[in-house]
């Protein structure tokens, strides 16, 4: 058919230049020129999808050649799961705690005092992760969780994976007190602290929080202790259920596929242990005033990878 229309566009050419008839071959002109520009648009089409799925077949190809994971494998990626990841098994086990109510003095004390760094804390967890920043891990985490931290983030960094970072949430929408316990006598430094063969360990409770008591075998304390700003022998800590649609995945080694993890605006759910040293006079420290000092908290444990981190070895 388009050699017939070529055929004819000749003819009217002819006809244009060597006669006088200028009655039909504008009109042939015309016809077969718009037959032949469809045919061209339609074979332009077809040749740009057929190079597209060539494009993708040839791109899946070069990730196989060159090793690129394209799914996740438990078990070639295993070491992927070592990170504090949020399993659903230890949100349900912490979700059994019957939360602090708003009227208990601890949910009180946490929203006066806690609140506005438990959000910059989360939020700046889920940054240095994704940087990674590893001097900054130091800085919001316990020694040993800092430690534990980097080490993970370093083993997906080695096999040219990377962990990334989706909806930045500055202010979390909800976090939700499971339970404060008081304990006196240690660091929230774990490596300041004695093996608990060397303290004399007792029980109470303090402002109807659990408190456990640390008092070294060779006491060297004294009652002037308290004169000074910077003996904080209490340690508070706080485990928290936070909601917020901020979270990290793994993507592969050239970023072409998230491995682990999602990127949506889903709400999830993370456990997060928060401690810090205070002294005795804070403790009453319950009014929501604006500009009050911060209490310089540490993240501790995070979805109880640490096992809840314990504050003394047992040998």
């Amino acid at each position: 058919m388009q050699q017939i229309w070529k055929q004819a566009y000749h003819k009217a050419l002819l006809l244009n230049t060597f006669s006088n008839s200028r009655r039909f071959a504008p009109v042939v002109m015309r016809q077969s020129q718009t037959l032949m520009n469809a045919q061209s648009r339609s074979f332009a089409d077809t040749l740009q999808v057929n190079q597209q799925e060539q494009q993708a077949i040839d791109l899946n190809d070069k990730n196989k050649r060159l090793g690129v994971d394209m799914s996740f494998d438990e078990k070639k990626h295993a070491y992927v799961l070592s990170f504090p990841w949020n399993f659903q098994e230890i949100i349900s086990d912490f979700e059994s705690h019957k939360a602090l109510t708003p009227s208990s003095y601890w949910y009180k004390f946490i929203q006066a005092n806690a609140i506005n760094e438990f959000n910059a804390l989360f939020r700046e967890f889920h940054q240095v992760c994704a940087v990674p920043n590893y001097l900054n891990m130091d800085k919001i985490c316990e020694g040993n969780m800092a430690h534990y931290l980097k080490e993970s983030v370093k083993r997906i960094h080695f096999h040219g994976l990377d962990i990334e970072m989706a909806n930045l949430t500055v202010e979390q929408p909800r976090i939700r007190t499971l339970k404060v316990e008081v304990h006196h006598g240690v660091n929230v430094q774990r490596s300041k602290n004695l093996p608990a063969s060397q303290y004399n360990i007792s029980k109470s409770s303090l402002l109807g929080a659990p408190q456990t008591v640390y008092i070294p075998k060779n006491d060297t304390r004294s009652f002037l202790d308290h004169l000074d700003n910077d003996y904080k022998p209490y340690l508070i800590a706080a485990t928290v259920l936070i909601e917020s649609p901020m979270k990290l995945f793994v993507q592969n080694q050239n970023f072409s596929s998230v491995l682990f993890g999602s990127t949506d605006d889903e709400l999830v759910k993370n456990v997060v242990r928060f401690e810090t040293n205070l002294r005795w006079n804070d403790l009453f420290k319950i009014l929501s005033v604006p500009n009050k000092a911060s209490f310089d908290w540490k993240i501790t444990d995070f979805n109880n990878v640490l096992n809840e981190n314990p504050l003394v070895q047992k040998f």
